[in-house]
């Protein structure tokens, strides 16, 4: 992914470091010079889990360590119906995997102190409601389930609220073309991985974009990627980190294809192709 600024929390994002079900972690650059990671969360896994209020309340019980096990949290923060996690270190696959695990998952948070020994040695936390114990600071952003300021073209972080909700105007994709976001050379791409940005011409709506990637695999098949993402702005993109591992020469083909079509505006095609030519050993 290319470097792109968010100003709203002055960052820097950098290359895609992680990518999964959940979502997409990105190491990235503080404003003052810090290296930072940050997770763009798949907005289907987040509804999926209980939506967003119920990960701003365990979000929450992060910040104040009552959710052992996640990484270090910094900012909630949301833009266009997307969900970025900050945290001050870029993650390992594991500490990544574990962090968003808790933070989408069921296990109980426990509050301070509630860490009961079972006979074998082992602490267990105890089920309990996750006001009860907080201190009145947090109780009050839970009872108000205020997190999150906004990302790109608003204001920084500042006292944890989501933005009201407003009415919006349904997405409609009028084009698509698809293109890797970085010209790469034919020699260049035997064995590595290209990001594929699926470009959409809009009218300036939001709304979730069904999707469906086909690139090739092995004898000849073809592997469908399929994903959902909130989309937003006059030229949205949609990114796909394609693993190459090529021999010979010739030409590979990524296709992308929505799949609720009524994102489309009239007359709109469904899909797009996008070539890489390489010549390899």
């Amino acid at each position: 992914m290319s470097e792109a600024g968010l100003p709203g929390v002055g960052l820097k994002l950098g290359a895609e470091v992680l990518r999964g079900s959940d979502g997409v972690w990105y190491s990235a650059t503080g404003a003052d010079g810090r290296p930072l990671g940050v997770l763009r969360f798949e907005p289907a896994r987040v509804e999926a889990a209980g939506g967003v209020a119920r990960l701003v309340e365990r979000t929450v019980a992060a910040r104040g360590g009552l959710l052992p096990g996640t990484l270090p949290v910094l900012d909630l923060v949301q833009d266009a119906g997307r969900i970025w996690l900050i945290t001050p270190v870029v993650p390992q696959a594991e500490a990544a995997k574990r962090t968003v695990a808790l933070l989408l998952g069921s296990e109980p948070v426990s509050g301070p102190g509630d860490t009961p020994v079972n006979g074998y040695g082992v602490q267990e936390p105890v089920k309990r409601d996750l006001k009860d114990g907080l201190p009145s600071r947090l109780i009050r952003t839970l009872v108000g389930l205020v997190l999150v300021g906004a990302v790109a073209g608003a204001a920084v972080f500042a006292g944890i609220k989501l933005r009201d909700k407003k009415t919006v105007m349904p997405v409609q994709i009028s084009s698509i073309s698809v293109h890797n976001n970085a010209p790469v050379q034919p020699s260049g791409i035997c064995d590595t991985s290209v990001d594929m940005v699926a470009e959409f011409t809009t009218n300036g709506g939001t709304g979730v974009v069904d999707y469906e990637w086909d690139i090739p695999a092995k004898n000849h098949t073809t592997q469908a990627v399929s994903g959902a993402e909130t989309v937003s702005g006059r030229s949205p993109k949609v990114h796909l980190a394609w693993q190459l591992k090529l021999s010979g020469s010739g030409t590979v083909t990524a296709t992308f294809r929505i799949t609720n079509p009524g994102v489309l505006a009239s007359g709109a095609e469904t899909a797009s192709a996008g070539d890489l030519k390489y010549q390899c050993p």
